[in-house]
């Protein structure tokens, strides 16, 4: 292996990602499949998120926390879906200025396929490298995180 930079090295990471997400029929990019979704990345991430967490009232500040990126990109993301019907936002009683985000019945749907299609990416992505390789890829990926996060925050 030729002597890159972490960047360089994730950015390369980043786009064999995508690669394969692009596969997928319901991704955005997929111009193969006639009944493509468009689902964008950000957008499955969201959906699986939303999926997973139930029950719980999840705000658009909560989504831009978890995926760690800006309002406006958030906003753009949240609303292509919820042009394409995968959300929706509703009020809740205890604060007007406040609108969680709910999957929609389509979403729904989708849901399980996503989560499926995910998992199979992670197992492909995890093959030949040890439980403890792997813990301590998560532990220096949080430390790279946590040191970006500090110089944001000067």
């Amino acid at each position: 292996m030729s002597e890159k930079d972490i960047g360089r090295q994730l950015c390369e990471l980043n786009n064999l990602i995508h690669r394969e997400i692009r596969k997928n029929p319901l991704c955005e990019n997929n111009e193969k499949d006639p009944k493509c979704e468009g689902i964008s990345f950000a957008g499955s991430c969201i959906i699986a998120y939303l999926h997973d967490h139930g029950e719980e009232d999840i705000f658009q500040r909560d989504l831009e926390c978890e995926f760690q990126v800006r309002r406006s990109t958030m906003s753009k993301v949240l609303t292509v879906l919820e042009q394409k019907d995968y959300i929706k936002r509703v009020d809740v009683s205890y604060d007007k200025r406040l609108k969680k985000i709910v999957l929609t019945k389509k979403a729904l749907k989708t849901a399980d396929k996503l989560k499926a299609d995910r998992q199979s990416l992670e197992q492909k992505m995890v093959i030949g490298i040890s439980q403890e390789e792997l813990s301590i890829f998560k532990e220096t990926l949080e430390k790279i995180k946590n040191n970006l996060r500090q110089e944001e925050t000067k």
